[in-house]
């Protein structure tokens, strides 16, 4: 491989890691509360793979180096490209010895990943807890998984690219059928609720347990359609998106026509980045007759949110306009309309926005609202909905408009 290639790469990795250090000292605070924001839990997943991942590669490398010493063999030429290497054997005594010492990094790396395990049985901080799941799924998805297929399309590590060159069909079927096996119980247990409910437990505690609350009321009342969509909303933040997606196929079937069904999808579609259905969502909710002023603006908020994530500013900022019209103090809506007076620099505009938000109560757990309180939103609708089967609990207003 090309010296300046790995030196461009290396480059590119460095400078991330370098802002991934920044970004780690300036949410210094963030990280040590006892719930973590999505944005946190992403910064982590890139402390892992640029500044953890680099050190298990390089630890890779140099076992593999010590292996083939100690086999007898050596290695001339070696390349550290920061997330892959390049190390090939030579002058091994035997043919047999090939696959040990390819391998022995692997199996360093497995032992280094089985002991971090215990760790988590002593329930550290969440952010140490999140860094060493990750970690985890780091070490087997990268071994298990992407280095035999990146070798299979000529790319990746020189490990797997020797096997398939080199090793003899004798030994190679067997290896391969032995790692499929292990891959497909990596993915089995991966995709296991007891295992993503166990690491919401160390990851997000408030979240887990506000969830196992969840699962065991809707256990009693399956058709409880704020239960359900509550459920769904705790199954997504704590990662099961498989399982939200279920309940949002549930709530379908058995809320179809209320409210609370625009509400759910916009919220999932959001969070899975899904911008434009998201905001369509959240504005369909908006139509719903007799809704309060309150939640009507949280609605239109959450779609300024949802188109600016897509980067459409004039959209953003209508929705944040209307947003307003209903509720004049709603921040999401503020916060939406500075970021997006910045994005087309209007800075005049953005300042006078941002003294508005702070006379509103703007603080640093603001960012934690968007696109809306998911809690406080579902509330909103479990009273909206109650309130359009019971005439009594409306306003005069409203009851008579139903008449």
């Amino acid at each position: 491989m090309s010296p300046l290639y790995i030196a461009i790469i290396t480059a590119v990795v460095g400078a991330v890691a370098f802002s991934t250090l920044l970004e780690l000292w300036k949410e210094r605070q963030t990280l040590m509360r006892d719930e973590l924001s999505d944005e946190i839990r992403a910064l982590a997943w890139r402390t892992v793979i640029f500044l953890v991942f680099p050190l298990i590669v390089f630890l890779d490398l140099r076992t593999t180096i010590v292996a083939c010493d100690w086999a007898g063999g050596s290695i001339k030429n070696w390349y550290y490209g920061v997330l892959w290497y390049e190390a090939v054997p030579q002058n091994l005594p035997s043919s047999e010895l090939l696959i040990p010492v390819l391998f022995a990094g692997v199996l360093v790396q497995f032992i280094l990943a089985f002991s971090l395990l215990p760790a988590l049985f002593f329930r550290p901080h969440p952010f140490i807890a999140t860094l060493i799941g990750y970690s985890l799924v780091a070490i087997f998805v990268d071994n298990l998984i992407i280095d035999p297929l990146l070798a299979f399309v000529g790319a990746g590590d020189s490990r797997w690219q020797i096997v398939y060159a080199s090793v003899p069909q004798t030994q190679l079927w067997p290896l391969l059928m032995s790692y499929v096996g292990l891959s497909a119980i990596f993915l089995l247990l991966l995709r296991s609720r007891t295992i993503k409910l166990s690491f919401a437990e160390l990851s997000q505690p408030v979240v887990a347990e506000q969830l196992r609350i969840a699962l065991n009321e809707t256990k009693v009342d399956p058709l409880n359609q704020f239960q359900t969509c509550r459920l769904a909303i705790l199954l997504e933040r704590a990662g099961m998106k498989r399982q939200a997606t279920r309940e949002l196929n549930r709530l379908r079937r058995i809320a179809s026509g209320t409210l609370y069904l625009p509400f759910l999808e916009g919220y999932l579609l959001y969070r899975r980045r899904q911008y434009k259905k998201s905001s369509q969502a959240f504005e369909q909710a908006t139509r719903f007759n007799l809704l309060p002023n309150g939640l009507r603006s949280s609605f239109l908020a959450a779609s300024a949110c949802a188109a600016f994530a897509q980067g459409d500013m004039v959209s953003a900022l209508n929705f944040a306009e209307r947003a307003l019209e209903f509720d004049d103090i709603c921040l999401v809506a503020r916060m939406v309309r500075i970021d997006a007076f910045l994005r087309l620099g209007r800075k005049d505009q953005a300042g006078e926005e941002v003294l508005l938000a702070i006379r509103q109560g703007l603080d640093s757990t603001s960012e934690d609202r968007i696109p809306l309180d998911p809690e406080l939103a579902i509330k909103e609708i479990f009273r909206y909905q109650r309130a359009l089967l019971d005439p009594s609990l409306q306003p005069a207003a409203a009851v008579q408009l139903v008449r």
